[in-house]
């Protein structure tokens, strides 16, 4: 955990406040939901850490992605009644857990990470409703990458009872990036080890082609400082940066194409086409429509638009509006090297 937790102070007061009203006597279930590696985990345990109005409950985080819905459930289990060795059926560890809450006077306050990725996660749910139902002062905090998962995952007759509170986390910009990093570089050595054009690059690009991932961005000072080392260097100096960031974009590009090839053949088609056309001529919209055409390919001009622009995205191809002809089309370059086809 960090020292301290930077630009997240809206998110830990919602946190923060929607505790101190359900602890009073009301159940509930908030949704926080966002990207990956902008601090959804960090913000919730740091709270039910550091918050004051947790004297008189028991706080519990789970990570369900390694977990069963009965293996979760005898988790909460342990900690409330007391580890126990047995395997125990759900019906029998919510009459326990209930009982020993009413016994204590105590609100239980679940942090379910991951929670998409268990499976038979409806089963969970219908027993931590069935908790909150008949015990009250029980807190649900799921965490997620998308808004829509839990609609998905649990029904709509469950998602009624449950009733979730949505909290969408936003993106870093790279200023914040920027002093996530330096914090943490000067909390791990006493001291910046990087120079400061290459922190701020580092950090543009997170912000800008990885969705503000501080994991990714440790991720990628870890392997810049390991270059820098092997270099005898004492700073992680720009140069050293552009290449990491460059390694990476590869890295990034062939994983994508590698997914258009298996996911969306026919936008693949299209890729293919930009590459077997890239070393003969410039490239217009409608040179690739000629080979479209030509090879038979049922893809309609919606559909090429929606490529070309996807493409774009994936940082596979670039292109710029020109005029040509008295009309205005796309010039387009492939990003990629023209041999990974």
């Amino acid at each position: 955990m960090p020292e301290v937790i930077i630009d997240r102070e809206k998110e830990q007061e919602k946190i923060r406040d929607f505790l101190q009203d359900v602890l009073k006597g009301m159940n509930g279930v908030l949704y926080v939901y966002g990207k990956p590696g902008i601090g959804k985990t960090v913000v919730t345990k740091h709270v039910l850490n550091q918050s004051d109005e947790l004297d008189d409950a028991v706080s519990i985080y789970l990570n369900a992605s390694a977990l069963t819905p009965n293996l979760a459930l005898k988790e909460v289990y342990d900690v409330i009644c007391g580890e126990d060795e047995r395997k125990l059926p759900s019906p029998l560890m919510i009459r326990e857990i209930n009982r020993k809450l009413l016994k204590k006077n105590t609100a239980l306050v679940i942090a379910l990470d991951n929670f998409d990725r268990m499976d038979g996660i409806e089963n969970l749910f219908w027993s931590l409703n069935h908790l909150m139902e008949s015990t009250g002062r029980v807190v649900l905090i799921l965490i997620s990458t998308s808004e829509f998962e839990i609609k998905d995952k649990v029904g709509s007759r469950l998602f009624s009872r449950l009733k979730p509170e949505f909290y969408k986390f936003k993106l870093y910009n790279s200023e914040k990036l920027y002093e996530i990093l330096e914090q943490r570089i000067k909390q791990a050595y006493g001291k910046m080890i990087m120079n400061s054009k290459a922190l701020l690059t580092l950090c543009n690009f997170i912000a800008d082609e990885c969705n503000s991932n501080v994991r990714y961005l440790f991720k990628l000072f870890l392997e810049s400082a390991d270059a820098a080392s092997k270099e005898g260097e004492n700073s992680i100096g720009l140069t050293t940066i552009e290449e990491v960031i460059e390694r990476e974009r590869q890295v990034i590009a062939k994983s994508s194409l590698n997914e258009i090839k298996n996911q969306a053949p026919r936008m693949y088609k299209v890729l293919k086409i930009i590459s077997d056309l890239q070393s003969k001529q410039v490239i217009y919209t409608s040179l690739i429509k000629e080979e479209i055409r030509r090879k038979g390919l049922a893809i309609s001009e919606r559909s090429l638009d929606y490529y070309l622009n996807t493409l774009k995205s994936k940082g596979l191809i670039e292109f710029k509006f020109v005029r040509k002809n008295k009309g205005r089309t796309r010039e387009i370059r492939l990003k990629v090297p023209s041999d990974w086809f």
